[in-house]
């Protein structure tokens, strides 16, 4: 019987298969991977940037400041890791967290996201929760479109350099970016000219740039804000002055309370207004010395305002040592300094900066306001004021240490909702949309509601024996919609580049008021029109009304604020009564010495 031949193949060697099936490596293709991806990336982030009819217009200039700090994040995750698609799942998050918290913040808020709230994200976390932040389909495009591209580069991206080559690159790569963001992103004269027309107003400068570069180049502002000062000229001019002592018969007690959100609208024609909403607060302007309050934020930001008033300065740092402020100087004078936010302990890090300050015994929700509904983080008005009067009642009785009580109230605090109203619509009935009729009679139900609280806590001080002076201030205009919506539909400017726009935006309010008895041992009646001033002003305008020469900063910075009573953190200023956007050389020379003193007395303070 013969054999049948049958057809026999050699197999292949382990070695053989493994080559077959190998994907390329190149490091070439990986790179160019890369670069394709951190296009795709930029382009999607430039999507999402503009606002209100402004944006980057298709610059390929701003196409490519926009683009490189993409590409490089992308180039060290990626050299440093020596993966790909590791790289691509790293950039494409946080920038699509950049982009996702400056659409958002500027829907809500009319401010874009810059470098100093990376140190305030826990608080943006919170505040989202208020607001209804959802995906847009867009979004859901860049997530699928980052996954596909990280996906494709596991596969297809696996080239890199050799280790030698690798860690130069590496090093080249870093050491660019250094001064990248050293140097090249924080430079004014290259922004102001790429934002061309809108370069005056801060948010229209970066709408009209893009995202990521603008967002880079507030780095260098936010750098230069913290550490750039003359240390020894700041010195000789405080040393210039010392603590002034108060006089006996001028301790008075302080009770500061700044309201949150509380604006006067009536000042707008605002169609089918009740007379009836700021009724309350008309009379206590004109028992008190009022004036406009230029505050440097619009519709959040709380702490710039509340800060400014008790440091004298506009800009801060994060407060993580003992810093020179009015609570300080009045306990060096005899005084007991504390107060209390209806409101949780780690917003803004009060828990912490409070101390720093110089106020004791500080009391929230977590530590004190534990009697209002169960898991509550914030007390209202009906709560707050009642229970004021009751512990300054008490300290009355069991204290002969004069009281500086500093407050901040939460009451007023926005979004107001568009889809109900909760306490009735009579507040407004004017001809507007239906969503923003609810919203201003919600918002003017809390304004009305904080009025009748503060005018009877008024009441209850002028019953006192005690002297007390009363300082009311509200810190920014209320949220109105996004982008501002409800002010545009009742016909309200907020162009910041004209002066009417701009107080429109940043204007509230202040009155500084005395019950009998501490009218009756000062002299002096508390009322008349006040000039406008900034909230690192008012202070000091408290303290000359009282009498009182005040500490070493105090009255080193009483020029600048005669001189330029509204310094804004924008470059505006009031030179000679009249508000401008255009300072004089000696106003700006006056404005950078006040910076320099201020950043000295906050970072050296013992």
């Amino acid at each position: 019987m013969t054999p049948t031949k049958t057809d026999v193949r050699p197999a292949r060697s382990p070695a053989s298969a493994k080559k077959t099936m190998q994907l390329p490596r190149s490091p070439w293709l990986t790179l160019l991977l890369l670069l394709a991806v951190g296009v795709m990336i930029s382009g999607f982030s430039l999507a999402f940037s503009g606002s209100e009819g402004i944006g980057w217009g298709g610059s390929p200039v701003l196409f490519f400041w926009n683009t490189l700090p993409i590409l490089l994040l992308l180039g060290l995750v990626w050299l440093a890791s020596g993966l790909s698609w590791l790289a691509v799942l790293v950039t494409g998050t946080l920038i699509f967290l950049l982009t996702g918290a400056n659409y958002f913040k500027v829907m809500f808020r009319d401010d874009p996201m810059v470098w100093s709230d990376l140190f305030r994200i826990r608080e943006g976390f919170q505040m989202s929760g208020q607001y209804d932040v959802k995906l847009t389909p867009l979004m859901g495009v860049w997530i699928a479109a980052m996954i596909a591209a990280a996906v494709l580069l596991f596969f297809l991206g696996k080239g890199k350099p050799r280790a030698t080559m690798r860690m130069l690159a590496l090093t080249a790569v870093g050491m660019f970016s250094l001064v990248c963001f050293n140097y090249i992103y924080p430079n004014d004269q290259r922004y102001t000219q790429l934002a061309g027309d809108y370069a005056k107003d801060e948010g229209e400068a970066y709408a009209a740039t893009g995202i990521v570069y603008p967002f880079f180049h507030s780095a260098g502002d936010y750098m230069n804000s913290q550490g750039n000062y003359d240390e020894r000229a700041a010195r000789e001019e405080l040393n210039q002055y010392t603590d002034a002592t108060i006089p006996e018969d001028k301790k008075v007690n302080l009770i500061t309370i700044q309201l949150e959100a509380f604006a006067d609208l009536s000042v707008f024609d605002i169609d089918g207004l009740s007379p009836d909403v700021y009724k309350d607060f008309h009379d206590i302007q004109a028992a008190s010395y009022s004036g406009n309050l230029i505050t440097d934020i619009f519709a959040g930001g709380t702490t710039e305002t509340e800060w400014a008033f008790i440091t004298g300065g506009n800009r801060h740092g994060d407060f993580k040592t003992k810093t020179d402020s009015t609570a300080w100087y009045l306990k060096s004078q005899g005084y007991t300094a504390n107060g209390a936010h209806p409101c949780r302990d780690w917003f803004y890090d009060r828990k912490n900066v409070n101390p720093n300050l110089g106020l004791d015994d500080y009391l929230f929700t977590d530590n004190y306001y534990q009697f209002v509904e169960k898991d509550a983080d914030v007390a209202y008005d009906d709560v707050f004021f009642p229970d004021l009067q009751n512990r300054l009642t008490e300290y009355f009785q069991t204290n002969d240490a004069p009281l500086f009580s500093f407050n901040v109230t939460y009451q007023g605090h926005g979004p107001y909702n568009t889809e109900k109203t909760y306490w009735g619509s009579e507040y407004c009935t004017g001809n507007y949309e239906p969503k923003t009729l609810n919203a201003l009679n919600n918002y003017f139900h809390l304004v009305q509601d904080t009025s009748h609280y503060v005018k009877e806590f008024m009441s209850y001080l002028d019953s006192l024996d005690e002297p007390v002076v009363l300082v009311l201030y509200g810190d920014h205009k209320p949220w109105m919609g996004n982008h501002g919506v409800i002010y545009e539909g009742m016909g309200i400017s907020l162009d910041t580049t004209t002066e009417q726009g701009f107080r429109n935006y940043y204007s509230t309010w202040y009155t500084i008021w005395g019950n009998q008895a501490a009218k009756t041992q000062l002299g002096q009646s508390f009322q008349g029109q006040g000039p406008d001033l900034s909230p690192c002003f008012l202070m000091n305008q408290v303290f000359e009304m009282i009498g009182w020469e005040g500490s070493a900063y105090m009255q080193a910075q009483r020029e600048t604020a005669h001189m330029l009573p509204v310094l804004h953190t924008t470059g505006w200023v009031e030179e000679n009564g009249v508000l401008t956007d255009s300072p004089s050389p000696a106003a700006k020379a006056r404005m950078e010495d006040f910076q320099n003193l201020s950043q000295y007395d906050r970072t050296k303070y013992e």
